[in-house]
C-alpha cells in the first residue's frame, strides 16, 4: 500500500513539473517570431534639440528610452525604465552604434536578436514622437 502512494506522488509531481517546464516554454516564445521580424525604420533627425523618450512595448520585451538631440546628432540614449531584463553591456553596444550611425537602424547584437530590436525600437519611437 506504501509503495502505491509513493508512485501516486511521484507520477503527480513529474505531471507537476512537465506542466511548468510547458507552460514556461510557451511563455518564452510568445511571440518570438513577431519579434525577430520587427522592422526598425528610419529617423528624421531634423527635430529641436531636445530629450526625446519613447516606448515599445512587445510581448515580454520592452523599454524605455530618452534620446538627446542636439544640433540633428543624437548625442546619448539612456535607460528611462527596462520593462524585461537589464543587460548593460547590450545597452552599451547598441547606444554606441546608434550615435556612431545617427541612426536607430544598426546591426543588432549577436544572440540578442529580440532584445536588441525592442531597444532599437524604442529609440526609433522616441525619435518619431518628437517629430509629430
Amino acid at each position: 500500500m506504501k509503495m502505491r502512494l509513493w508512485v501516486k506522488i511521484l507520477v503527480t509531481v513529474v505531471v507537476a513539473v512537465v506542466v511548468i517546464i510547458g507552460g514556461a516554454v510557451v511563455y518564452l516564445n510568445r511571440g518570438l517570431e513577431e519579434m525577430q521580424a520587427l522592422v526598425i525604420g528610419e529617423v528624421d533627425l531634423n527635430i529641436p534639440d531636445g530629450i526625446y523618450q519613447g516606448t515599445f512595448e512587445g510581448y515580454r520585451w520592452s523599454n524605455t528610452v530618452a534620446v538627446t538631440v542636439e544640433d540633428q546628432r543624437i548625442l546619448s540614449v539612456d535607460v528611462v525604465e527596462e520593462h524585461s531584463f537589464h543587460r548593460q553591456q547590450l545597452v552599451d553596444e547598441l547606444s554606441n552604434r546608434i550615435i556612431e550611425q545617427q541612426t536607430p537602424q544598426v546591426d543588432v547584437v549577436s544572440g540578442a536578436t529580440v532584445s536588441s530590436k525592442a531597444f532599437l525600437k524604442a529609440v526609433e519611437n522616441a525619435l518619431q514622437d518628437g517629430t509629430d
